[in-house]
């Protein structure tokens, strides 16, 4: 067994092993909250559960056409045990997906794009929204280029976890120096992303003549272990840290009602005093479901300026555009290369709006994050996670750019146009010279019909061409009217959305809350009213609960460990 199979095999038993335990975990907890009667709580942890029993990634590989990113993914695919090609999912750009069961990961490769404005860029960009990681691919024939560095950083936004691979190393004996030189541009472009060198072909080779160290020079192992080390497996740290949060959450509201009836046991003399301050925590527990606390103020004002400065944002990306669209109409006539500006202003707008819903998610996250702190003031809670929307679906309903009506104006009107312009000059030259004595057809009549001719087919064709710049730019600001609305509409019920899913959150959180306070409140006042030979037993079991609840911590507190 190689060396990098031998690490995946370990890495997919590991996150098996991961799995298991968080099940374990989470199963025993729930039968706690069961018995307790709390159901909400127990669907707390249902949730929990189903984010561990489906923890597939998602890892999308994209990069400029021609940079080998097909061969990489067979060779980086294969070394994964029980790799399967998979169709491509409907959602994403065409392309093939490979699976990897074991592991819970879905590669996608994705089609070669030429530049960010281009609409194959377009499709993969939309893809990336629902993106875990991705791979960005550059072969090592030269350094990063403007556009590339531009595409990068837009992905980077889309998704925050990339990885930069070179590959071909065995074409370039120079490939070391184009990774310098990428490391450069990166750190001047406020790209923090890690460059990984590769060779598929030398891959292959080792693993034919079953040379392992040729197979190791190839870079591929190391690729192979670095996304199983840090991507995969970072992502199953998330997780756990994600289901110890829930463990901690749950296990505290349960051991608020025991902590406060084993203190009216272990001192009965206390027990009025005990009960009042249980009752005075489910009063601060209940002001977090008013209307007025202070985290709704928070959300509601936030959410009306994240509106605000989103809609404004996507206007003035449009605004620009338009600019640049009329800059372009006016330099040429439109009509010719009507279809090839159509493509440029669909792959701008739709980065237009992509670029308008990063900025949304962006907010919506630091929004979140004061609700949460606001929150917080008052019970420690977990920031809910907010996915990016996708821009895709909102312009599904955005029309195309319109056809130029003046186009079907051909050669042929130009020409009856000039012909009349042409007949008016020979007769109007023509009767003057005739006072002299010349023909009506002479050099001169036949001079200028030739002149006033040409000159009314130069105008009539200015005219025309003025006519479909006009138009062309009627088009563009109908089809800007038209993303406006569309969009506009999708990302304020979008925002809605994340409104209604922060309140909706962190209500129940505070449901949670006063229902542990009422039970808390209640178990003080029956351990008051407890009589002295119920007390002792009741006390082991109180103190039993307690301390497999504080077990259950000490077990999720292990699973950040490993």
């Amino acid at each position: 067994m190689s060396a990098t199979t031998d690490t995946n095999t370990r890495t997919s038993a590991k996150a098996a092993t991961s799995t298991v335990a968080m099940t374990d975990l989470l199963d025993h907890l729930r039968r706690l909250t069961d018995a307790a009667g709390r159901t909400d709580l127990s669907y707390r942890l249902d949730q929990a559960r189903a984010r561990v029993t489906d923890p597939r990634l998602r890892i999308v590989v994209t990069g400029e056409t021609g940079q080998g990113m097909t061969e990489l993914v067979d060779t980086v695919v294969g070394e994964f045990p029980g790799a399967a090609a998979v169709p491509a999912p409907a959602t994403t750009a065409p392309g093939m997906a490979f699976e990897l069961p074991d592991a819970n990961v879905l590669f996608v490769d994705t089609p070669g794009v030429a530049g960010l404005e281009s609409t194959a860029a377009s499709a993969v960009l939309a893809l990336l929204a629902s993106a875990d990681a991705v791979l960005f691919v550059s072969d090592a024939s030269q350094e990063y280029t403007e556009p590339e560095l531009a595409y990068l950083a837009r992905v980077r936004e889309l998704c925050p976890t990339v990885v930069g691979v070179i590959t071909k190393i065995d074409q370039y004996h120079r490939w070391a120096d184009i990774q310098r030189a990428n490391r450069v541009h990166l750190s001047r472009a406020g790209l923090d992303i890690p460059l990984l060198p590769v060779s598929a072909v030398l891959h292959r080779t080792g693993r034919q003549l079953g040379d392992g160290a040729l197979a190791v020079e190839s870079g591929v192992p190391q690729l192979t272990e670095f996304l199983a080390d840090r991507v995969i497996g970072g992502a199953d740290t998330v997780l756990r840290t994600s289901v110890v949060n829930d463990v901690r959450i749950v296990s505290d509201q349960l051991a608020m009602a025991l902590n406060a009836e084993l203190d009216v046991l272990n001192d009965p003399s206390r027990g009025a005093e005990l009960v009042a301050r249980a009752q005075q925590a489910r009063r601060a527990a209940d002001r977090l479901r008013e209307q007025t606390a202070n985290w709704q103020l928070v959300l509601g004002d936030g959410m009306t300026e994240l509106v605000v400065d989103v809609e404004h944002d996507l206007r003035h990306r449009l605004r620009t555009l338009v600019r640049e669209a009329e800059a372009d109409i006016a330099a040429s006539d439109p009509a010719p290369r009507w279809e090839t500006f159509s493509e440029w202003l669909d792959a701008r707008v739709t980065d237009a709006v992509q670029a308008n819903f990063v900025l949304a998610h962006t907010g919506s996250v630091q929004l979140a994050e004061r609700v949460a702190a606001r929150f917080a003031e008052e019970s420690g809670r977990v920031v809910p996670e907010l996915r990016r929307g996708d821009p895709t679906f909102a312009l599904s309903t955005v029309r195309s750019l319109e056809e130029l009506e003046s186009r079907k104006a051909g050669i042929l009107q130009r020409v009856i146009s000039s012909l009349r312009g042409s007949y008016g000059g020979v007769l109007m030259v023509g009767v003057a010279t005739s006072v002299a004595g010349l023909a009506l057809l002479n050099p001169w009549s036949i001079g200028a019909g030739v002149l006033l001719g040409a000159n009314t087919f130069w105008e009539d064709r200015k005219a025309h061409i003025a006519r479909r710049q006009a138009e062309a730019k009627v088009a563009v600001a109908r089809l800007m009217d038209d993303v406006v609305f569309q969009v506009g509409k999708e990302s304020k019920f979008r925002l809605r959305e994340v409104q209604r899913h922060l309140r909706d959150h962190f209500s129940a959180v505070a449901t949670e809350l006063l229902r542990s306070a009422d039970d808390a409140v209640h178990a003080a006042q029956v351990a008051n009213q407890a009589h002295a030979n119920r007390r002792d037993a009741r006390l082991a079991e109180v103190s039993g609960g307690l301390s497999e609840l504080r077990q259950l911590r000490v077990r999720a507190a292990g699973l950040v460990r490993r």
